[in-house]
């Protein structure tokens, strides 16, 4: 019998917001509740999903750190982050903060030239990622690719971006050029957008088609990309280990040395089902031990998807899907 396991409440966004929108919200390496929130009277409206691209709107925000009872904002004013069918992703990174935008598609080249090198100056490439000091100045921004999925910050300083099917990314050529390439998965840049490491595409046994399930934990990274859902471990050096993974369509994952623990979501009843698959990483394989019913603080299930799927090291924080204001934490307990 699979037993019902009742999230606790980690954080939520102050009333003092209630009135403002929020853009983007996230739990940091520290567990602090940050937020990307803007008045509405600034005109912000919901973009059409699938909608061709356009210049975004310019408009000001705040971000939002939340400490326990501290609070601490950051005002942005002039920001262009705003594109079509796309999330905005946030988190901290030193007393700052950084942004990016999901989708940013090149303008003004025919598919048929992304079969060949580009010359850059041809390439309208947008600085979709940028890095915003603690007084609300932008020290980088840099282009990171189309197809974000993920966006997360280590405590090094460190910022890993994992990205969704239809990713592609401009890579530079010593001749000047840049030369297209699809199905990303997962890169790490720094602070300044230098050249990023990238999760190489010939690793055995992986097909870095989505990463579905990111942790970036506090010395180790773990991902699962889809299509075969492997358990990759990642260090400043680069792939450490894949293991074969028979738990399939986690969406998020925590790792408390040889405990995993898997987010697995479905419909069911009419309704949503959050569910946990625990397993145990021994003698190169994964092996799923038991289940857990994931229930909200008021014993209810979840009236949508599970989002933001936060895993660092043992913790995995999770938002309904339509309310980014209120954050709930599940701990991997061995």
């Amino acid at each position: 019998m699979v037993a019902d396991l009742r999230l606790a409440i980690h954080a939520t966004l102050p009333d003092r917001y209630a009135r403002y929108e929020v853009l983007a919200s996230t739990i940091d390496h520290r567990g602090r509740l940050t937020a990307l929130v803007a008045d509405p009277a600034q005109g912000l409206t919901s973009i059409p999903h699938f909608s061709m691209l356009r210049p975004p709107p310019r408009f000001d925000a705040i971000a939002v750190i939340c400490d326990g009872a501290e609070i601490r904002e950051i005002p942005l004013t002039d920001l262009g982050l705003w594109f079509t069918h796309i999330d905005t992703h946030i988190d901290t990174l030193g007393d700052g903060i950084v942004l990016a935008a999901a989708r940013c598609e090149p303008v003004g080249i025919d598919v048929e030239r992304y079969r060949g090198p580009v010359p850059e100056g041809e390439l309208h490439l947008t600085d979709n990622v940028r890095v915003i000091d603690g007084d609300g100045q932008t020290l980088s921004a840099f282009y990171a690719g189309d197809g974000i999925e993920q966006l997360m910050t280590d405590a090094q300083g460190n910022i890993w971006i994992s990205y969704f099917d239809e990713s592609n990314y401009w890579s530079t050529n010593p001749d000047g050029t840049r030369s297209y390439s699809f199905m990303i998965g997962l890169a790490r840049w720094d602070s300044a957008g230098g050249l990023p490491w990238m999760a190489p595409s010939h690793s055995p046994g992986v097909v870095w088609c989505d990463c579905y399930a990111l942790n970036v934990g506090s010395g180790m990274v773990h991902a699962c990309p889809y299509t075969d859902f492997p358990l990759i471990e990642i260090d400043a050096d680069g792939i450490r280990s894949v293991t074969p993974n028979p738990v399939t369509r986690c969406s998020g994952l925590a790792v408390s040395g040889s405990e995993l623990a898997f987010l697995d979501q479905h419909r069911a009843g009419g309704g949503f089902r959050w569910e946990i698959r625990r397993a145990r990483r021994q003698d190169g394989a994964v092996t799923e031990t038991h289940r857990e019913h994931l229930l909200l603080p008021d014993d209810r299930h979840p009236n949508g998807w599970a989002r933001g799927k936060i895993g660092r090291d043992e913790t995995l924080w999770l938002h309904e899907d339509g309310d980014p204001r209120r954050w709930y934490r599940y701990e991997v307990h061995t």
